[in-house]
């Protein structure tokens, strides 16, 4: 009996890609006049950050003769080079140079490659991702104000998961796992809300410390469905900026950016690294379960489980690919 047949079907191989805005680097990670293929979405990308900063990303086959622009492709200026016939693109996709003809058609300039909309905020380099190439329907969030000064960037963690996108930002509607998994005292009792293309959510959690139970506050405010900004406001206050990027039906890509206040003591440093070492090994105790479990379309689900079937009523609207979609939905 072969391997294949002995698998356990997951439930993720068809299951569609949400479209929105998904993180595919960090800002370091291209540097002026790098060129990289990134695989994502079930395809690849080539990206590649011009002289003038800015970083684009397009189709990987050049629409010549179909040479890989990301094997050889280089950075001239701003645009990128083909290696197989120096053909040169911008970051719309239009023919920029042909080294051995004085004529570029019209259409060719104008755009013959397909390209992918970037956005580089706060460290991260975003690109929108719609299976129709429609146009992006919301802008990448940003970090909130810092209340003193700047934020500190203090940590920076990823990991790859197998596993479908929506079920990582489920998990955060699933308030029973917090006591089964994370040891949290109380299931934690939270706040739903609907705003366009936004979600937020407000959780009221009891956790212990090392003075005893406390009352921690958790603000999430997630914008489309690759990109959410967590506030934690408790024994320190720490900033988590998290992308899920789906590499494929059933693995995903997710990337945590941990910041803290300014200007804090060594006794408050330490807490406020403790707070985010809990941070991360909560979620390293929630992989060994998405690795392995199953998508469940109807769950039975009881008082107490959370606002997932909400959750997953707005998630919908990720997978309506057809362009009668709704640009924004009422609160």
């Amino acid at each position: 009996m072969s391997a294949e047949s002995t698998s356990l079907a997951r439930g993720y191989a068809g299951m569609p890609m949400p479209f929105g805005w998904f993180a595919v680097a960090m800002s370091g990670d291209i540097t002026t006049g790098q060129v990289k293929t990134l695989s994502y979405f079930g395809t690849e990308i080539v990206v590649w950050r011009g002289e003038d900063g800015v970083v684009n990303a397009v189709d990987p086959y050049c629409p010549h003769l179909g040479a890989h622009l990301g094997a050889g492709g280089t950075v001239v200026g701003n645009d990128l080079r083909c290696p197989f016939h120096h053909w040169s693109f911008g970051g719309n996709g239009g023919v920029t140079s042909i080294p051995y003809t004085k004529m570029i058609p019209p259409k060719l300039k104008r755009s013959c490659l397909p390209s992918w909309p970037v956005s580089e905020t706060d460290g991260v380099v975003y690109v929108w991702y719609h299976p129709n190439k429609a146009e992006p329907k919301w802008e990448v969030a940003t970090l909130p104000a810092c209340p003193d000064g700047d934020w500190v960037l203090a940590e920076v963690h990823d990991w790859v998961i197998n596993i479908h996108c929506q079920e990582i930002t489920e998990n955060g509607q699933d308030h029973a796992h917090f006591g089964a998994v994370h040891g949290v005292p109380y299931a934690p009792k939270g706040e739903f809300r609907l705003d366009g293309w936004v979600r937020r959510n407000t959780v009221i959690a009891e956790m212990n410390t090392p003075r005893g139970p406390m009352t921690g506050k958790i603000d999430v405010t997630a914008t489309g469905p690759g990109q959410s900004i967590t506030e934690y406001v408790d024994v320190t206050h720490v900033v988590q900026s998290q992308q899920v990027t789906p590499i494929d039906a059933e693995h995903t890509h997710l990337r945590w950016q941990m910041y803290h206040i300014p200007g804090l003591s060594d006794g408050r440093l330490r807490v406020t690294q403790a707070r985010m070492r809990d941070l991360v090994r909560q979620v390293n105790e929630d992989i060994p379960i998405w690795n392995a479990k199953r998508y469940m379309p109807t769950p039975l689900l009881v008082e107490g489980d959370g606002p997932m079937m909400a959750y997953r009523e707005q998630y919908k609207r990720y997978y309506q690919f057809d362009d009668n979609e709704p640009d924004s939905v009422a609160a």
